[in-house]
Protein backbone atom coordinates (compact mmCIF):
# COMPACT_ATOMS: atom_id res chain seq x y z
CA UNK A 1 0.00 0.00 0.00
CA UNK A 2 1.22 3.57 -0.69
CA UNK A 3 2.02 5.59 2.42
CA UNK A 4 1.45 9.22 3.47
CA UNK A 5 3.00 11.47 6.08
CA UNK A 6 1.40 14.65 7.50
CA UNK A 7 3.13 17.67 9.00
CA UNK A 8 0.79 20.16 10.67
CA UNK A 9 1.42 23.74 11.77
CA UNK A 10 -1.07 25.83 13.72
CA UNK A 11 -4.21 25.54 15.80
CA UNK A 12 -6.77 22.85 16.56
CA UNK A 13 -8.58 23.78 13.35
CA UNK A 14 -5.50 22.77 11.38
CA UNK A 15 -5.14 19.58 13.41
CA UNK A 16 -8.74 18.72 12.55
CA UNK A 17 -8.11 19.57 8.89
CA UNK A 18 -5.14 17.19 8.87
CA UNK A 19 -7.29 14.50 10.47
CA UNK A 20 -9.71 14.90 7.56
CA UNK A 21 -6.91 14.60 4.99
CA UNK A 22 -5.56 11.51 6.75
CA UNK A 23 -8.96 9.83 6.75
CA UNK A 24 -9.58 10.64 3.08
CA UNK A 25 -6.19 9.26 2.08
CA UNK A 26 -6.74 6.05 4.04
CA UNK A 27 -10.12 5.67 2.36
CA UNK A 28 -8.27 6.03 -0.95
CA UNK A 29 -5.92 3.14 -0.22
CA UNK A 30 -3.05 4.83 1.65
CA UNK A 31 -1.63 3.95 5.03
CA UNK A 32 0.14 6.23 7.48
CA UNK A 33 3.95 6.39 7.48
CA UNK A 34 5.94 6.98 10.66
CA UNK A 35 8.42 9.28 8.88
CA UNK A 36 8.50 11.39 5.73
CA UNK A 37 11.34 9.22 4.42
CA UNK A 38 8.96 6.24 4.28
CA UNK A 39 6.11 8.09 2.54
CA UNK A 40 4.94 8.23 -1.07
CA UNK A 41 3.00 11.43 -0.34
CA UNK A 42 3.93 14.14 2.18
CA UNK A 43 1.26 16.73 3.00
CA UNK A 44 2.20 19.94 4.83
CA UNK A 45 -0.75 21.72 6.43
CA UNK A 46 0.18 25.34 7.02
CA UNK A 47 -0.83 28.20 9.31
CA UNK A 48 -0.48 31.87 8.32
CA UNK A 49 -1.16 33.26 11.79
CA UNK A 50 2.05 32.38 13.59
CA UNK A 51 5.38 34.10 13.08
CA UNK A 52 7.37 33.29 9.94
CA UNK A 53 4.67 30.90 8.75
CA UNK A 54 5.71 30.99 5.09
CA UNK A 55 9.36 30.43 5.96
CA UNK A 56 8.44 27.32 7.96
CA UNK A 57 6.68 25.96 4.89
CA UNK A 58 9.57 26.60 2.52
CA UNK A 59 12.10 25.16 4.96
CA UNK A 60 9.95 22.03 5.24
CA UNK A 61 9.68 21.70 1.45
CA UNK A 62 13.40 22.37 1.12
CA UNK A 63 14.17 19.42 3.38
CA UNK A 64 12.00 17.23 1.13
CA UNK A 65 13.65 18.27 -2.15
CA UNK A 66 16.63 16.00 -1.65
CA UNK A 67 14.36 13.14 -0.71
CA UNK A 68 12.34 13.70 -3.87
CA UNK A 69 15.49 13.64 -6.02
CA UNK A 70 16.38 10.26 -4.56
CA UNK A 71 12.79 9.02 -4.88
CA UNK A 72 11.21 10.55 -7.99
CA UNK A 73 7.87 8.93 -7.16
CA UNK A 74 7.45 11.02 -4.02
CA UNK A 75 4.68 13.63 -4.23
CA UNK A 76 4.44 16.72 -2.02
CA UNK A 77 1.22 18.49 -1.08
CA UNK A 78 0.69 21.83 0.66
CA UNK A 79 -2.57 22.97 2.21
CA UNK A 80 -3.94 25.42 4.72
CA UNK A 81 -3.80 29.16 5.16
CA UNK A 82 -0.35 29.85 3.65
CA UNK A 83 -1.42 27.96 0.52
CA UNK A 84 -4.57 30.09 0.27
CA UNK A 85 -2.78 33.36 1.05
CA UNK A 86 0.18 32.96 -1.31
CA UNK A 87 -1.54 30.90 -4.01
CA UNK A 88 0.47 29.95 -7.08
CA UNK A 89 3.45 31.89 -5.71
CA UNK A 90 4.08 28.82 -3.54
CA UNK A 91 4.80 26.80 -6.67
CA UNK A 92 7.11 29.44 -8.09
CA UNK A 93 9.21 29.46 -4.93
CA UNK A 94 8.85 25.72 -4.27
CA UNK A 95 8.43 23.93 -7.62
CA UNK A 96 8.78 20.56 -5.88
CA UNK A 97 5.17 20.96 -4.64
CA UNK A 98 2.72 18.81 -6.61
CA UNK A 99 -0.62 19.52 -4.91
CA UNK A 100 -1.76 22.91 -3.57
CA UNK A 101 -5.12 23.26 -1.80
CA UNK A 102 -6.82 25.83 0.39
CA UNK A 103 -8.47 25.06 3.73
CA UNK A 104 -11.88 24.73 2.05
CA UNK A 105 -10.65 22.25 -0.56
CA UNK A 106 -9.33 19.38 1.54
CA UNK A 107 -11.84 16.90 0.17
CA UNK A 108 -10.13 17.25 -3.22
CA UNK A 109 -6.69 16.05 -2.04
CA UNK A 110 -7.06 12.35 -3.04
CA UNK A 111 -8.47 13.21 -6.49
CA UNK A 112 -5.75 15.80 -7.14
CA UNK A 113 -3.10 13.33 -6.03
CA UNK A 114 -4.42 10.73 -8.46
CA UNK A 115 -4.27 13.29 -11.28
CA UNK A 116 -0.71 14.27 -10.35
CA UNK A 117 0.36 10.66 -10.58
CA UNK A 118 -1.20 10.44 -14.06
CA UNK A 119 -0.08 13.84 -15.36
CA UNK A 120 3.38 15.39 -14.79
CA UNK A 121 2.18 18.80 -13.56
CA UNK A 122 1.12 20.48 -10.31
CA UNK A 123 -2.55 20.52 -9.34
CA UNK A 124 -4.15 23.53 -7.63
CA UNK A 125 -7.54 24.02 -5.96
CA UNK A 126 -7.93 27.28 -4.02
CA UNK A 127 -11.63 27.88 -4.64
CA UNK A 128 -12.93 29.63 -1.51
CA UNK A 129 -16.51 28.96 -2.62
CA UNK A 130 -16.06 25.24 -1.96
CA UNK A 131 -18.01 23.64 0.86
CA UNK A 132 -15.47 23.00 3.59
CA UNK A 133 -17.93 20.74 5.42
CA UNK A 134 -18.24 18.13 2.68
CA UNK A 135 -15.75 15.71 4.27
CA UNK A 136 -17.88 12.94 5.82
CA UNK A 137 -17.45 12.71 9.57
CA UNK A 138 -16.93 8.97 9.19
CA UNK A 139 -13.82 9.68 7.10
CA UNK A 140 -12.00 11.72 9.76
CA UNK A 141 -8.99 9.92 11.24
CA UNK A 142 -8.97 11.41 14.73
CA UNK A 143 -5.49 11.77 16.21
CA UNK A 144 -6.62 11.13 19.78
CA UNK A 145 -8.59 8.10 20.98
CA UNK A 146 -10.14 10.27 23.70
CA UNK A 147 -10.78 13.81 22.43
CA UNK A 148 -12.45 14.40 19.06
CA UNK A 149 -12.51 17.75 17.27
CA UNK A 150 -15.71 18.79 15.48
CA UNK A 151 -15.62 21.86 13.24
CA UNK A 152 -18.91 23.73 13.58
CA UNK A 153 -18.04 26.85 11.58
CA UNK A 154 -15.38 28.19 9.24
CA UNK A 155 -14.10 31.68 8.56
CA UNK A 156 -14.45 34.98 10.39
CA UNK A 157 -16.40 38.20 9.90
CA UNK A 158 -14.15 40.33 12.10
CA UNK A 159 -11.59 42.71 10.64
CA UNK A 160 -8.78 42.54 13.20
CA UNK A 161 -5.88 44.47 11.73
CA UNK A 162 -3.24 41.79 12.34
CA UNK A 163 -5.16 38.72 11.18
CA UNK A 164 -5.26 36.99 7.78
CA UNK A 165 -8.01 34.48 8.63
CA UNK A 166 -10.81 36.35 6.78
CA UNK A 167 -8.64 36.24 3.65
CA UNK A 168 -7.56 32.63 3.98
CA UNK A 169 -10.71 30.98 5.33
CA UNK A 170 -13.30 33.48 4.12
CA UNK A 171 -16.40 34.81 5.89
CA UNK A 172 -18.26 32.90 8.56
CA UNK A 173 -20.05 29.76 7.41
CA UNK A 174 -21.87 27.61 9.96
CA UNK A 175 -22.79 23.94 9.74
CA UNK A 176 -26.41 22.99 10.33
CA UNK A 177 -26.93 22.20 14.01
CA UNK A 178 -28.46 18.82 13.19
CA UNK A 179 -25.28 17.80 11.35
CA UNK A 180 -23.14 18.80 14.32
CA UNK A 181 -25.32 16.84 16.74
CA UNK A 182 -25.31 13.80 14.46
CA UNK A 183 -21.51 13.86 14.22
CA UNK A 184 -21.13 14.13 17.99
CA UNK A 185 -23.57 11.24 18.49
CA UNK A 186 -21.53 9.18 16.03
CA UNK A 187 -18.30 9.98 17.88
CA UNK A 188 -19.79 9.04 21.24
CA UNK A 189 -21.00 5.76 19.75
CA UNK A 190 -17.42 5.11 18.57
CA UNK A 191 -16.13 5.55 22.11
CA UNK A 192 -14.97 9.18 22.34
CA UNK A 193 -15.78 10.54 25.81
CA UNK A 194 -14.87 14.16 25.01
CA UNK A 195 -15.68 16.45 22.08
CA UNK A 196 -14.28 19.90 21.33
CA UNK A 197 -16.28 22.18 19.03
CA UNK A 198 -14.10 24.30 16.74
CA UNK A 199 -14.42 27.60 14.92
CA UNK A 200 -12.31 30.70 14.33
CA UNK A 201 -14.93 32.60 16.36
CA UNK A 202 -16.89 29.61 17.56
CA UNK A 203 -19.26 31.54 19.83
CA UNK A 204 -20.47 33.55 16.81
CA UNK A 205 -22.16 30.37 15.57
CA UNK A 206 -25.74 30.64 14.35
CA UNK A 207 -27.99 28.29 12.43
CA UNK A 208 -31.39 29.90 12.07
CA UNK A 209 -32.76 30.29 15.60
CA UNK A 210 -29.92 28.25 17.12
CA UNK A 211 -27.16 30.44 18.53
CA UNK A 212 -23.99 29.03 20.09
CA UNK A 213 -25.56 28.64 23.52
CA UNK A 214 -28.37 26.73 21.86
CA UNK A 215 -25.88 24.50 20.03
CA UNK A 216 -24.14 23.73 23.33
CA UNK A 217 -27.46 22.65 24.81
CA UNK A 218 -28.22 20.39 21.84
CA UNK A 219 -24.79 18.74 21.89
CA UNK A 220 -24.80 18.49 25.68
CA UNK A 221 -27.88 16.27 25.50
CA UNK A 222 -26.22 13.63 23.29
CA UNK A 223 -26.49 10.43 25.39
CA UNK A 224 -23.14 9.12 26.61
CA UNK A 225 -21.11 12.30 26.09
CA UNK A 226 -18.91 12.94 29.14
CA UNK A 227 -17.20 16.25 28.41
CA UNK A 228 -17.83 19.11 26.00
CA UNK A 229 -15.33 21.87 25.17
CA UNK A 230 -15.08 24.59 22.53
CA UNK A 231 -12.57 27.02 21.08
CA UNK A 232 -11.82 29.78 20.07
CA UNK A 233 -14.22 32.40 21.43
CA UNK A 234 -14.34 36.14 20.74
CA UNK A 235 -15.12 38.51 23.64
CA UNK A 236 -17.67 40.33 21.50
CA UNK A 237 -19.83 37.20 21.24
CA UNK A 238 -19.96 36.32 24.93
CA UNK A 239 -23.60 36.70 25.95
CA UNK A 240 -25.60 36.08 29.12
CA UNK A 241 -27.08 33.03 27.34
CA UNK A 242 -23.58 31.61 26.83
CA UNK A 243 -22.67 32.33 30.46
CA UNK A 244 -25.90 30.59 31.53
CA UNK A 245 -25.01 27.57 29.41
CA UNK A 246 -21.59 27.31 31.06
CA UNK A 247 -23.33 27.38 34.46
CA UNK A 248 -26.27 25.10 33.71
CA UNK A 249 -24.78 22.35 31.52
CA UNK A 250 -22.67 20.00 33.65
CA UNK A 251 -20.96 18.32 30.69
CA UNK A 252 -19.65 21.68 29.40
CA UNK A 253 -16.23 22.08 30.98
CA UNK A 254 -15.56 25.20 33.08
CA UNK A 255 -12.77 26.40 30.80
CA UNK A 256 -12.76 29.16 28.20
CA UNK A 257 -10.07 30.43 25.86
CA UNK A 258 -10.85 34.14 25.39
CA UNK A 259 -8.17 36.08 23.47
CA UNK A 260 -7.67 39.66 24.68
CA UNK A 261 -4.54 40.53 22.60
CA UNK A 262 -3.74 43.71 24.58
CA UNK A 263 -4.61 45.52 27.79
CA UNK A 264 -4.26 48.94 26.19
CA UNK A 265 -7.35 50.67 24.78
CA UNK A 266 -5.19 52.54 22.28
CA UNK A 267 -3.70 49.32 20.92
CA UNK A 268 -7.04 47.48 21.00
CA UNK A 269 -8.56 50.26 18.87
CA UNK A 270 -5.69 50.04 16.38
CA UNK A 271 -6.10 46.28 16.30
CA UNK A 272 -9.83 46.72 15.53
CA UNK A 273 -10.78 44.25 18.21
CA UNK A 274 -14.18 45.86 18.80
CA UNK A 275 -14.01 46.14 22.60
CA UNK A 276 -12.20 48.13 25.26
CA UNK A 277 -10.22 46.89 28.23
CA UNK A 278 -13.14 47.73 30.50
CA UNK A 279 -15.57 45.80 28.32
CA UNK A 280 -13.28 42.76 28.36
CA UNK A 281 -13.07 42.89 32.16
CA UNK A 282 -16.87 43.23 32.35
CA UNK A 283 -17.20 40.16 30.11
CA UNK A 284 -14.96 38.20 32.47
CA UNK A 285 -17.07 39.39 35.41
CA UNK A 286 -20.24 38.19 33.64
CA UNK A 287 -18.72 34.74 33.10
CA UNK A 288 -17.31 34.37 36.60
CA UNK A 289 -20.54 35.64 38.06
CA UNK A 290 -22.14 32.49 36.60
CA UNK A 291 -19.19 30.10 37.02
CA UNK A 292 -17.03 31.16 39.94
CA UNK A 293 -14.21 28.68 39.28
CA UNK A 294 -14.10 29.27 35.51
CA UNK A 295 -10.57 28.79 34.13
CA UNK A 296 -9.66 31.40 31.51
CA UNK A 297 -6.76 31.36 29.08
CA UNK A 298 -5.92 34.02 26.52
CA UNK A 299 -3.75 35.20 23.64
CA UNK A 300 -1.62 38.35 23.80
CA UNK A 301 0.36 40.12 21.09
CA UNK A 302 3.25 42.30 22.23
CA UNK A 303 5.25 44.70 20.10
CA UNK A 304 2.29 45.72 17.94
CA UNK A 305 3.10 48.86 15.88
CA UNK A 306 3.05 51.89 18.16
CA UNK A 307 3.00 49.89 21.40
CA UNK A 308 4.70 52.10 23.98
CA UNK A 309 6.04 50.88 27.30
CA UNK A 310 2.86 52.20 28.96
CA UNK A 311 0.74 50.07 26.62
CA UNK A 312 2.77 47.00 27.48
CA UNK A 313 2.44 47.77 31.19
CA UNK A 314 -1.33 48.01 30.73
CA UNK A 315 -1.26 44.45 29.39
CA UNK A 316 0.82 43.30 32.36
CA UNK A 317 -1.70 44.92 34.71
CA UNK A 318 -4.62 43.24 32.94
CA UNK A 319 -2.97 39.85 33.35
CA UNK A 320 -2.81 40.47 37.10
CA UNK A 321 -6.38 41.73 37.22
CA UNK A 322 -7.99 38.85 35.32
CA UNK A 323 -5.88 35.97 36.59
CA UNK A 324 -5.50 33.79 33.51
CA UNK A 325 -5.02 30.05 33.85
CA UNK A 326 -2.74 30.12 30.82
CA UNK A 327 -1.39 32.71 28.41
CA UNK A 328 -0.10 32.39 24.85
CA UNK A 329 2.22 35.34 24.15
CA UNK A 330 3.31 36.24 20.63
CA UNK A 331 5.61 38.92 19.26
CA UNK A 332 3.93 40.91 16.52
CA UNK A 333 5.20 40.25 13.03
CA UNK A 334 3.79 41.86 9.87
CA UNK A 335 1.44 39.75 7.74
CA UNK A 336 0.95 40.60 4.07
CA UNK A 337 -2.72 41.11 3.33
CA UNK A 338 -3.56 42.63 6.71
CA UNK A 339 -4.30 46.30 7.42
CA UNK A 340 -1.57 46.38 10.07
CA UNK A 341 0.94 45.50 7.34
CA UNK A 342 0.73 49.15 6.24
CA UNK A 343 1.77 50.36 9.69
CA UNK A 344 5.40 50.99 10.53
CA UNK A 345 6.77 48.04 12.48
CA UNK A 346 8.61 50.37 14.83
CA UNK A 347 9.75 48.16 17.68
CA UNK A 348 13.13 46.42 17.40
CA UNK A 349 12.97 42.63 17.47
CA UNK A 350 15.15 42.64 20.57
CA UNK A 351 12.55 44.72 22.43
CA UNK A 352 9.73 42.46 21.25
CA UNK A 353 11.60 39.43 22.55
CA UNK A 354 12.19 41.19 25.87
CA UNK A 355 8.50 41.91 26.29
CA UNK A 356 7.60 38.32 25.42
CA UNK A 357 10.08 37.07 28.01
CA UNK A 358 8.91 39.51 30.70
CA UNK A 359 5.23 38.68 30.23
CA UNK A 360 5.83 34.93 29.95
CA UNK A 361 8.01 34.93 33.04
CA UNK A 362 5.41 36.87 35.02
CA UNK A 363 2.62 34.54 33.91
CA UNK A 364 4.69 31.46 34.76
CA UNK A 365 5.22 32.73 38.30
CA UNK A 366 1.49 33.34 38.68
CA UNK A 367 0.70 29.85 37.38
CA UNK A 368 3.24 28.27 39.71
CA UNK A 369 1.67 30.02 42.69
CA UNK A 370 -1.88 28.96 41.74
CA UNK A 371 -0.89 25.38 41.00
CA UNK A 372 1.05 25.06 44.26
CA UNK A 373 -2.17 25.91 46.11
CA UNK A 374 -3.81 22.86 44.50
CA UNK A 375 -1.43 20.36 46.11
CA UNK A 376 -3.43 18.15 48.47
CA UNK A 377 -6.70 18.54 46.58
CA UNK A 378 -8.25 15.98 44.25
CA UNK A 379 -9.18 16.27 40.59
CA UNK A 380 -11.30 14.33 38.14
CA UNK A 381 -8.85 13.50 35.33
CA UNK A 382 -9.81 12.16 31.92
CA UNK A 383 -6.74 10.14 30.89
CA UNK A 384 -5.83 11.00 27.29
CA UNK A 385 -2.16 10.08 26.85
CA UNK A 386 0.58 7.60 27.72
CA UNK A 387 3.26 9.80 29.28
CA UNK A 388 6.01 7.17 29.51
CA UNK A 389 6.64 3.69 30.89
CA UNK A 390 4.14 3.20 33.69
CA UNK A 391 2.89 6.78 33.50
CA UNK A 392 -0.19 8.45 32.02
CA UNK A 393 -1.49 12.01 31.68
CA UNK A 394 -4.86 13.61 31.37
CA UNK A 395 -6.89 16.77 31.79
CA UNK A 396 -9.12 18.04 34.55
CA UNK A 397 -12.41 19.70 33.55
CA UNK A 398 -10.50 23.01 33.83
CA UNK A 399 -8.04 21.72 31.18
CA UNK A 400 -5.17 21.38 33.65
CA UNK A 401 -2.65 18.66 32.78
CA UNK A 402 -2.02 16.01 35.44
CA UNK A 403 0.71 13.34 35.25
CA UNK A 404 0.60 10.24 37.44
CA UNK A 405 1.57 6.58 37.59
CA UNK A 406 -0.80 4.32 35.71
CA UNK A 407 -1.19 1.86 32.87
CA UNK A 408 -2.53 2.24 29.36
CA UNK A 409 -5.74 0.57 30.51
CA UNK A 410 -6.72 3.94 32.00
CA UNK A 411 -6.78 5.63 28.58
CA UNK A 412 -10.22 7.15 28.04
CA UNK A 413 -11.27 6.71 31.66
CA UNK A 414 -12.02 9.47 34.16
CA UNK A 415 -10.33 8.83 37.50
CA UNK A 416 -9.94 10.78 40.72
CA UNK A 417 -6.33 11.84 41.30
CA UNK A 418 -4.76 13.34 44.40
CA UNK A 419 -2.45 16.24 43.51
CA UNK A 420 0.99 15.77 45.07
CA UNK A 421 3.19 18.30 43.28
CA UNK A 422 2.87 21.27 40.96
CA UNK A 423 4.80 23.07 38.27
CA UNK A 424 3.75 26.18 36.35
CA UNK A 425 2.32 24.22 33.43
CA UNK A 426 1.21 20.90 34.87
CA UNK A 427 0.36 18.99 38.02
CA UNK A 428 1.61 15.67 39.36
CA UNK A 429 -0.62 13.28 41.25
CA UNK A 430 -1.33 9.76 42.36
CA UNK A 431 -4.33 7.48 42.44
CA UNK A 432 -5.48 7.49 46.08
CA UNK A 433 -6.11 4.18 47.82
CA UNK A 434 -9.77 5.04 48.30
CA UNK A 435 -10.28 5.91 44.62
CA UNK A 436 -11.74 2.47 43.92
CA UNK A 437 -14.46 2.99 46.52
CA UNK A 438 -15.24 6.56 45.48
CA UNK A 439 -14.57 7.84 49.02
CA UNK A 440 -13.10 11.32 49.23
CA UNK A 441 -11.96 13.50 52.12
CA UNK A 442 -10.13 16.20 50.11
CA UNK A 443 -11.65 19.04 48.07
CA UNK A 444 -12.29 18.33 44.40
CA UNK A 445 -10.72 20.59 41.76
Amino acid sequence: MPKFFLQTFGCQMNVNDSEKVAGLLMADGYERAARAEEADFVFINTCAVREKAAEKLYHAVGRLKGLKRRRPGLRIGVGGCVAQLHGAAVLRRAPAVDVLVGPRNLARVPALLRRVRAEPRSMIDLDRRADSFDVPSSAVAHSSPVRAYVTVMEGCNHVCSFCVVPRTRGPEACRPARHVVAEVASLVARGFPEVMLLGQTVNAYRDGDVDFAGLLRLVHDVPGLERLRFTTSHPGHVTPRLADALRDLPRVCPYLHLPVQSGSDRILASMRRGYTRRQYVETVALLRGRVGDLALSSDVIVGYPGEAEADFQATMDLVDEVGFEGLFVFAYSPRPGTTAFRLRDDLPEEEKRRRVAVLNGHQQRLQQRRNAARVGSRAQVLVDAIAGPGRVAGRTPHFRIVHFAGSGELLGRTVEVEITAAGPNSLTGRLPIDSLTGASSAPIL
